[in-house]
């Protein structure tokens, strides 16, 4: 059986650094979110290993197909899958790769799927969802733990 997947899984281009700089001052310290190699974040409580939780997470979220995407004021946008789940995209990232996002769009949508907004109105939400959603497979299909903060 064909697993579905993605035509497009783009990389991370924004430093692991900055994200975790910016996820302290949203926790305002008090840390419990794991940050993966390609920008995905992950809000779960402590077990036994971080590691084996963070897999077990993006297992069950490599399907979700829905994304809430939120302008940060302080730039970039966290693009929100699930209360646990959420992919960093920033500013200076996505304005490098949306010419590229917009030509690629179609690679970012799973086989068949269909979005219900007319077909001319690609938002730069939609755009920066869809891109969210490919870092977020990447991560999935290509494991890399970064840090709990």
């Amino acid at each position: 059986m064909n697993e579905l997947r993605l035509a497009w899984e783009p990389e991370n281009l924004t430093p692991l650094s900055s994200i975790e700089e910016r996820m302290v001052l949203y926790t305002k310290g008090r840390g419990g979110i794991i940050i993966l190699g390609n920008g995905t974040l992950l809000s779960l409580t402590k077990g036994d290993s971080d590691v084996e939780d963070a897999k077990k997470a993006l297992d069950e979220a490599r399907f979700i197909t829905d994304f809430r995407v939120v302008h940060l004021k302080e730039g970039g946008y966290m693009v929100a899958f699930h209360d646990a789940v959420a992919v960093f995209v920033g500013h200076d990232e996505f304005e490098q790769m949306k010419e590229e996002i917009l030509a690629r769009q179609n690679e970012l949508r799973f086989p068949g799927e269909v979005f219900f907004a007319p077909p001319n109105n690609q938002s730069a939400h939609t755009l920066i969802g869809l891109y969210a959603r490919g870092k977020l497979q990447r991560d999935a299909y290509f494991f890399s733990f970064y840090k709990r903060i």
